[in-house]
Parts: C-alpha cells; structure tokens; sequence
C-alpha cells in the first residue's frame, strides 16, 4: 500500500533575537466610527486631524463587541501616536500587525503606508522612509463583507434561500484584534526559518534541517544552533544548498526526543547570520498515512477532537490568555487530542500552547462553502493563496499542526470542487510538504458519488466529512467503499440545542454516534461541533444570539454533556473487580476501538495519593490494589501534564 510520510516541522512564528527588536504599539488608541466613508476625504489620517472628540479603546480591540458600537459593520478608524524606537544608521522599521478584521490600510504621518485583507494572518509594511522622531499613526479597518471576501457571501450563483447566501455563520468580530508591533531590523535580515525534523526511529536519531531564508544578504555566513531545555546540542551543521534569498543547512541529531500527545518535548533553532538573529520552537515527530492508519512516531492512534469558535462573550475573536487557558484545559481534560479546530486561522498564542501541552491540530484558511463560480475566479483564487500563504508560513514549525483543510463544505462534487483542491494542494504542498492536506467535505458521503473521481477527496492525504443526524454508520461505509484506502476523519459532528430536543437527548446521540464510530476501524479522528457555543446571525439563531452546539455555555459553564463526552473520549476504561472493607481492585483497560493509542506515563489518582501506571498498548490493561480507608472513593485517570480525563466512584 502507498506510505505517505510526512516529517517534523517547526513551529512559533515571531521569536525575534539579536538585532531586530520590537516594541510593542499594544494599549490606549483613538478610535472612530465611520458609517458614511467619510475619514479618506476629510483627512483623517493627517498629521493635524484633531480627533479630540473621537473614543478611547484598548488594541487589541474588536468593536464588534465594545458596548459603545455593538455589532456594527462598517468602517472604523484607529488612531495612534508614538515615538519611534531607537533606530541605528542602516537600519529599516516595520509595523506588523498580528491580525486586523477583515481590510486594513495604513497610513504612517500622512502617508499611505500599506493595506491588506485577510482577517486572521499577520501582516507587516515596510516604514523605514516613513518612520520620524513622532508618528502618528492611523488605520481605517473595514469588516463588511460581499461575495468577494473570504469569508463571504454566496449569492450569486447560489440556488438557496437569498438571505442564507448573503450570510456566513460566524460573527464578523471587526478591529485590530490581535497585537500591534514596531520591528526594527538590520539592514540586512532574517525574514523566517523553517525546520524539518526527520527522526530515525529505529536509530534514535534525528536529521534536522533549517531553512533560512534571507533579505537583502550579500554572502550570508550562516550559522544554526540548536537546544534542548536550554541546553546547546553538539550538532554539526553542513550547508546543503544556498542562493541570495534562501540558505539550507543539515545535522543529525543523536538521541533525539520526539514530541507527541502526552511527550511533546519541544527543541528551539538558533540562526546567526550578520547582525540578525532568529530563533524558532519546534518538535521532531514522524507523521505517516499507512492504509487507513495514521501513525505518529510509527504508532498507529485514533483520537477524539472538537471545534472551537473564536467566541467569548466580551471578547468576541479577541481569544485572551486568560480564555485560551481556560478552553484548551478543559479540551486537553477532555481527551479532544486531534481537532479540526477552526475555520480560520487561530492565534499564535493558542498553537503555542498546543505545542507545549500536546494537542494535534488539523488548522484550514477559508472557503467556507464558496459557490463554484467563486472557486473558479482568478480574484478569489489570489485571495486564497494569499491568506493560505500567511497562515503556512506563520505556523510552518508548530509539531502541533498536522494537517491543513482547504476549505469546508464548498461543492466538492463539481469540476471547480475538484480543481480546487488539486491546485490548493499543489499550492500548500509547495510552501510545506511536511503536512498532510484535506478538506472537510459535506458531499463525499452522498449517493451521487460513486467512483473515486466523482469527488475531490481523492486528491487528498486523509477524507474529512461532516456527519450530522443518525445515518453516519450508512455514510461512513460509504466513503470507505468509494475510498477503501483512506483513512476517515470526521471534521464534524454533533447536536443542537434547543431546537434539536433537549440535553438528555444529546447525551444519547453523543452515546450512539460512539457506538457507531467504534465499528469503523478506517475512522482516525472525530471533531464534535462545538466545544463552545457561539453567536450568529445565521437564520435559525437562538434569540440570544447564540447556536446552541457546544459542550460548555458561552460563558463556559460545563453542561452535563461535556462530562458523558470525558467520559467517551477517554482512551481507558476504569472498572472495579472486586471490593471489601479495607481494598479495592481497581482495571484500567487502554481502550482497543475509540479512541486508541498508546498510554504512557498516566497515573491512577485516588484521594491525595497517585500510582503510575505501566505503558499500556490499545486492549491492555493493568490491575491495582488501593486502599479503602472512609465511605467513599474516587479513581481518577490523570494524563501526563496533570489532565484528569475521566473519574468513576467506586464506592460511594
């Protein structure tokens, strides 16, 4: 059977070093409103404009969801004055914006420094000819969309109802949303580093490559080290290949220690070159399609997911630490390992912490069900590419991302659907082959696809589908007959309230669409919609304002069937043997069907006590005697990391 092996890769984007520096253009900014389009011909962005009657707001900011400008589409304005960072002769400055939603343009004193579009990638603009002693600063920002923007509408060629095609399903949360940096460079730079990692898994060792690539070097000495825990490792660097733009170097790695879901030991990359200095985060994995199987670290494992709305009431998009630390505890606490976890970009600062604490992420930039005409036009097509590009090569060496989605729900089934994603995946693959690549099909599983050819997802690495109602056992079987080959992930899944009934009947479906899940050994994966509720204007929106599907509440209150969901996402079985006055015998069981992988270094907690358990192969398991000192005890399966993933009472 056709192995494909995808390596390592890489990881946070920013990491800057010695010589280049940022200062951060986060806090107090101006703020305006302007619904009639009147900031370009007034002036606003002049030197002089007096903004004193304008708002203060705090960057990042999405005036989506100030109280001040609820909901607003449009454009808006922000304003900032600052002074400029100390900046050598020679020396070239930067604005880079993490994110702004969804056009930006920039003026810098005066002057039209840049723009953009793309709502959920960072962008920079050069200033260095701008740059004085006092700037101001100035950004109009436009999160109106049509059906030019991704996301967008799709009405013009679309056949369902009109006010369905006008709309997509998420908020347009608009404004700078994420942070806001001034970069001072050298002449000469650093633009990024990619690292691919490929572990010998027999040998136990690791081939590393760094991939520099440079601006504006004239014979560039470049230099890699590489760390671990802070600790330099002895690795002798060979230069491979070299141009003006672009230096690759290789080492071998002895001892090398691979990042995984519950071991996700993680290197840093150290780059020299000139005055410039980078330094990157990354893992050594081996990720490989073998059959319907996916291996990491050559073992095969089937894992539970979710989807995670950028959503939190106050904060819309804007995703703070203290929200982030928030879900992706109870995602890792409920053994969501391997998501398709968005349908946009997500933050640095969530992949990181993917990263450090062992989530797999399967991450997608746009088309969120684009018509075929829109497939099929040049424009839409660049502004793919473009957002896709910023997006893969921000995130090209997180070990978290494993995959990359090339849209949701767009009709696969066409001949545009289907040059979408054989050109997509030519594309991505170009940037980084060290990715699988899919898409989340809502067609694949429909009759009218009876031959591989008959559908896109034969151009992918793994099939994605989105299954709702009680027929997925029927689809599943079909898709494995047309794709007998490939493995099977579910991108989505799940259940509504309160429209669809109420919580005891999503405990059922949850119960059943398990049952029917562990019957199909070709399924690696499947993503519940939604972790989180989240807002809308959707038709067919709660009158709150919110689509009722997730596990917690918007405020991320635990309903009762996030706990039934610990419980059928653990990858092991706790049962009691047998109990008497002073012991128990407790079984863990590693589950042999879903989810399935290898269990290392999880402990049995019970009361203030803890006992590891051996490594645990799937369909294993191990007895353990406690003791039972008062009227009740509590057993807990905690993961590596302290994530407690499943609890029974034993004795109550």
């Amino acid at each position: 059977m056709k192995n494909i092996l995808l390596l390592l890769l890489l990881c946070p984007f920013l990491a800057i070093a010695q010589g280049t520096s940022k200062a951060p253009l986060n806090g107090v900014w101006t703020f305006a409103l302007d619904p009639l389009n009147r900031g370009v011909p007034d002036k606003w962005y002049a030197t002089d404009f007096a903004s004193t009657g304008f708002d203060k707001v705090q960057v990042p900011h999405s005036f989506s969801v100030d109280k001040r400008y609820f909901f607003y589409t449009g454009t808006a304005w922000y304003f900032k004055k600052f002074n400029a960072p100390v900046v050598q002769k020679g020396e070239r400055t930067f604005l880079r914006f993490d994110a702004v939603f969804y056009k930006a343009k920039i003026w810098l004193n005066g002057q039209v420094a840049g723009e953009h579009e793309g709502g959920y990638t960072p962008f920079e603009i050069e200033v260095t000819q701008l740059l004085k002693d006092k700037n101001t600063l100035a950004v109009s920002v436009s999160n109106a969309w049509d059906t030019t923007t991704i996301p967008g509408a799709k009405a013009s060629d679309a056949k369902d109802a009109p006010n369905v095609a006008q709309l997509y399903a998420w908020m347009n949360y608009g404004g700078i949303t994420r942070p806001v940096h001034v970069v001072t460079r050298p002449a000469a730079f650093l633009q990024n580093i990619k690292v691919v990692a490929e572990p010998d898994l027999k040998k136990g060792t690791a081939r590393i490559q760094v991939i520099t690539l440079l601006k504006d070097y004239q014979s560039p000495d470049v230099q890699v080290n590489i760390y671990q825990s802070g600790i330099k490792n002895n690795i002798r660097f060979k230069q491979t290949s070299a141009n003006a733009s672009q230096v690759a170097l290789e080492g071998v790695l002895p001892a090398a220690k691979l990042w995984s879901q519950d071991a996700p030991d993680l290197y840093e990359a150290e780059v020299i070159a000139g005055a410039d200095t980078m330094r990157k985060t990354f893992g050594i994995r081996r990720l490989e399609i073998k059959g319907t199987q996916l291996l990491l670290n050559g073992e095969p494992i089937r894992m539970g997911g979710c989807n995670r709305p950028l959503d939190y009431p106050g904060y819309g998009s804007l995703d703070p630490d203290e929200v982030l630390e928030k879900d992706l505890n109870l995602i890792k606490s409920g053994s969501m390992e391997l998501s398709r976890i968005s349908h946009y970009p997500v933050s640095e600062s969530m992949l990181d912490w993917a990263d450090k604490h062992g989530l797999l992420i399967i991450t997608e930039a746009g088309n969120w069900q684009m018509t075929p005409r829109q497939m099929a036009d040049p424009l839409m097509r660049a502004k793919y590419q473009s957002q896709l590009k910023e997006m893969v090569e921000r995130d090209w060496n997180h070990p978290s991302i494993i995959a990359y989605s090339l849209g949701n729900e767009f009709q696969s089934q066409t001949p545009e659907g289907i040059s979408w994603v054989k050109d997509m995946g030519v594309f991505v693959k170009s940037l980084d082959a060290g990715r699988l690549v899919t898409f989340a099909s809502f067609n694949v599983w429909r009759d009218y696809v009876k031959r591989p050819e008959d559908e896109a997802s034969l151009y992918v690495d793994f099939i994605s589908t989105n299954i709702y109602g009680n027929d997925q056992l029927a689809h599943l079987r079909h898709i494995h007959e047309i794709y007998p080959n490939k493995p099977v992930y579910i991108s989505e899944f799940g259940m509504r309230l309160p429209q669809k009934g109420k919580e005891e009947d999503r405990i059922a479906y949850f119960k059943r669409a398990m049952q029917v899940f562990r019957q199909c050994d070709y399924l690696i994966g499947a993503s519940v919609w939604t972790f989180n509720d989240y807002m809308s204007r959707y038709p067919g929106t709660d009158a709150n304002g919110y689509r009722a599907w997730g596990l917690v509440a918007p405020d991320r209150t635990l309903r009762s069937v996030y706990a039934v969901w610990q419980e059928e996402f653990s990858p092991a079985i706790i049962e009691l043997v047998r109990i008497n006055e002073d012991k128990a015998i407790v079984k863990i069981t590693a589950r042999a069907d879903f989810p399935s992988y290898v269990l290392r270094n999880y402990l049995l907690r019970y009361g203030n006590n803890s006992l590891e358990l051996h490594t645990l192969k799937p369909g294993e398991s191990q007895e353990v005697t406690i003791p039972v000192t008062g009227k009740t005890l509590t057993v807990s399966l905690v993961k590596p990391g302290g994530f407690v993933v499943v609890t029974k009472n034993i004795k109550e």
